[in-house]
């Protein structure tokens, strides 16, 4: 068995190439996917001229929803359908090192068992963050679909870029994304898990995750300057977008989404005045 790797780049262009240069870096004789969703076709196209040649692009319609867990099903059931495993990485997970060897090994537990999803463990809310691992021939009939609990349209997804919608709120389900699929296939014993961290490592359990970077909270732009409430959280996303940009190749930010770098310094800007 060897798994692919699926990254699902969600309007940001940085984030995403940021992420695949470092798998193509990281990883070896691996096919690597992206899908691009959330963007305009302009914005795609210069997405495409950075994309490492190893790279391959799969096909999705920018008429389609763009939630995440529509993006990730549609992948697993229809792009990728016949393909016995698929890493799903997060487009803001930056690897900092050699990661194959994890990949092989994660490989070879998978090939002994009939699993047929495995993620971080502790995994909170989300069982998605940072990585999850996926068997698209193992789905077995009657799986539930990967939809949160209840599910609800998110009028952001699809368009991001375009003018922020009043009165939209943020609506935490009772399952996330994948949560309830998970449930049908934990009871049929097609689950299992491995370490976020060293510390977490169980005897005879797989290593924990290589080492990486997690941005979080990009979707944090499509919506109005948060209130005094989330101002803790708010300043540590816009410092950490702000760490991530000043990093980044002058190149790769110049093909940044104009809007979501206006957000960031709009963000920027309460911040530094305490709102």
């Amino acid at each position: 068995m060897r798994s692919d790797v699926v990254v699902i780049s969600w309007w940001s262009n940085c984030l995403a190439l940021a992420c695949l240069y470092n798998l193509v870096a990281y990883t070896r004789n691996r096919r690597i996917y992206v899908v691009q969703v959330g963007k305009t076709e302009q914005q795609k196209e210069r997405f495409r001229a950075y994309l490492p040649p190893s790279v391959e692009e799969l096909p999705y319609a920018a008429d389609r929803p763009a939630e995440d867990w529509r993006v990730r099903e549609a992948v697993a059931r229809e792009l990728l359908g016949d393909h016995v495993g698929l890493w799903f990485i997060d487009h803001d997970l930056f690897v900092q090192e050699d990661c194959e060897s994890w990949l092989e090994e994660m490989d070879r537990r998978f090939e002994q068992r009939n699993v047929c999803l495995c993620y971080a463990s502790p995994c909170g809310r989300s069982i998605t963050n940072p990585a999850f691992w996926l068997a698209p021939v193992r789905l077995p009939p009657g799986m539930p679909s990967f939809a949160s609990v209840p599910f609800h349209e998110n009028p952001a997804a699809r368009q991001p870029y375009t003018p922020r919608q009043a009165g939209v709120e943020m609506i935490i389900p009772e399952k996330d994304t994948l949560v309830a699929a998970m449930e049908f296939l934990k009871e049929r014993k097609m689950v299992c898990e491995f370490p976020r961290s060293a510390n977490q490592r169980l005897p005879r359990g797989p290593a924990p995750f290589p080492s990486s970077e997690h941005l979080g909270g990009l979707y944090m732009f499509t919506g109005p300057v948060l209130p005094e409430a989330s101002h803790d959280w708010m300043a540590q996303t816009v410092a950490r977008f702000t760490a991530f940009y000043a990093a980044c190749h002058p190149a790769l930010v110049a093909i940044e989404d104009p809007v979501l770098m206006q957000r960031l310094q709009e963000f920027r800007q309460a911040v530094a005045k305490g709102t």
